[in-house]
């Protein structure tokens, strides 16, 4: 999930450096601000990530027009959700894919984002997805471009290269992690009470 995370935000980082569009609406300023050295940047960076890069939590960026990362965000949570969770789980997946269309459509009604800025997030997040997804329950495929998948995606290449076929998804809620938590725990509990007692 990361890596793909990793790989499309690595994409957006490639479109920030090479367009630069206009704000796409009046209430957005976009002043030249002087920023210093590599410390100032960076706590600038940590003040972006901070506020999630919302307007609604005081962070202003300017030349971030031409991808929009919320709509990446949301994009590739909902293949995430639709794609590893059990098929039989229809009202989640309807739930997930109506809240990510809801999303996209009220970041373009705030005027965040131009149209052609969520779309080409949305194309990207989904392809690059599918992409990853066709590769990995592949196996002729990733043999066939083992060089070129080593090149252009070598976290994919480290975490796929060893599997041999298709990985089944597997299910599990967090519950069970905390009962096998807790009843490690109360073994841990008895066994102090009972050296204690020795």
């Amino acid at each position: 999930m990361f890596s793909l995370f990793g790989s499309v935000f690595l994409l957006r980082c490639i479109t920030m450096l090479i367009t630069s569009l206009s704000v796409p609406g009046k209430h957005l300023e976009c002043k030249a601000r002087h920023v210093g050295d590599l410390s100032e940047k960076l706590h600038q960076a940590f003040l972006i990530w901070q506020g999630g890069g919302m307007l609604i939590q005081g962070v202003r960026t300017c030349g971030d027009y031409m991808f929009s990362g919320h709509t990446t965000v949301l994009t590739l949570l909902n293949f995430f959700i639709t794609e590893y969770t059990p098929r039989s789980y229809y009202f989640l997946h309807t739930t997930s894919w109506v809240l990510n269309l809801f999303g996209i459509f009220f970041i373009l009604s705030a005027h965040e984002h131009y149209s052609i800025d969520v779309f080409i997030a949305f194309y990207i997040s989904t392809r690059l997805f599918l992409y990853y997804h066709t590769l990995a329950n592949n196996r002729a495929l990733m043999q066939m471009d083992s060089k070129r998948t080593r090149i252009w995606f070598p976290l994919f290449y480290f975490f796929e290269s060893g599997v041999d076929g298709i990985v089944p998804n597997e299910y599990d809620t967090p519950v069970a992690w905390v009962r096998w938590f807790r009843r490690k725990m109360a073994n841990i509990v008895i066994r102090l009470k009972l050296t204690k007692v020795l």
